[in-house]
């Protein structure tokens, strides 16, 4: 009986040593976050709103121990991407076409290790109201396009992914849309958000006068990863292979 015990315990040693010797080859998180901001208008009820683009930056920052942050204030297209190992980002702010977009992207397996990505574009600009007079009803529209998926395997620690969009009028937020992060924490999450809205909302302002106008938009992504050690991996597996033969011993007893 005795010795029937040990070749189990032994077996199941020996497996463990196997996993522990190869479990660096897992703990994987990804997480991948696409948004923007499209088609942007101004439409006066009475007389005529002219939105006049006068500024744009794009940022993109990615980091994993190594971190790169590109800044463009090119007009009228702001771009800039960033590139570190496992980490991507990239930011446009068109004001010819008046979108702004971000994407940002975080994939690492095999580590125990985080990264993050960012991507953020501004818009900044005039709106002035002609041909009336006194409180205007002005209606803004835009068409915004969400992606968001985050994913772990059994070892990956956290995969999140986060969004916002903000409309300024004179330095007063008329417009925010903050989407709450999405965290699968623990072994196997997953998550995926996709939506296509045309959005619009009706602001009052005066007529026959100039404001400003600053539009933003950001996205980010952040993944951590923990491979447990292979002496844990031994440990676990033997004391489960320790206890497997002790109940078929009393099994057999």
């Amino acid at each position: 009986m005795r010795v029937k015990s040990l070749k189990i315990f032994a077996g199941v040693l020996m497996c463990g040593l196997l996993l522990g010797a190869s479990s660096t080859a897992y703990a994987d998180a990804f997480s991948l976050t696409s948004f923007s901001i499209t088609n942007l208008q101004f439409t006066a009820s009475t007389g005529t709103a002219q939105f006049t683009l006068t500024g744009a930056t794009a940022r993109a920052v990615a980091t994993n121990v190594q971190t790169q942050d590109i800044i463009s204030n090119n007009f009228p297209i702001a771009q800039a991407s960033a590139v570190v190992n496992g980490a991507t980002a990239s930011a446009t702010a068109n004001g010819a076409t008046h979108s702004v977009s971000g994407e940002s992207t975080v994939s690492i397996g095999g580590c125990s290790c985080t990264a993050g990505s960012a991507a953020l574009a501004t818009l900044t600009g005039t709106l002035f109201l002609s041909g009336a007079e006194g409180d205007i009803d002005v209606n803004l529209s835009f068409l915004r396009t969400l992606l968001r998926q985050v994913q772990t395997d059994q070892f990956g620690v956290l995969a999140e992914s986060g969004t916002f969009f903000d409309l300024f009028v004179n330095g007063v937020a008329v417009f925010s849309v903050q989407v709450e992060a999405i965290n699968p924490i623990g072994p196997n999450g997953f998550a995926l958000v996709e939506l296509t809205e045309q959005i619009s909302r009706t602001i009052r302002l005066q007529g026959g006068t100039e404001n400003t106008i600053s539009i933003r938009l950001a996205s980010t992504s952040l993944a951590v990863n923990e491979v447990p050690e292979p002496a844990t991996v031994v440990l676990l597996v033997s004391g489960l292979g320790f206890m497997t033969g002790v109940l078929k011993k009393r099994r057999e007893s």
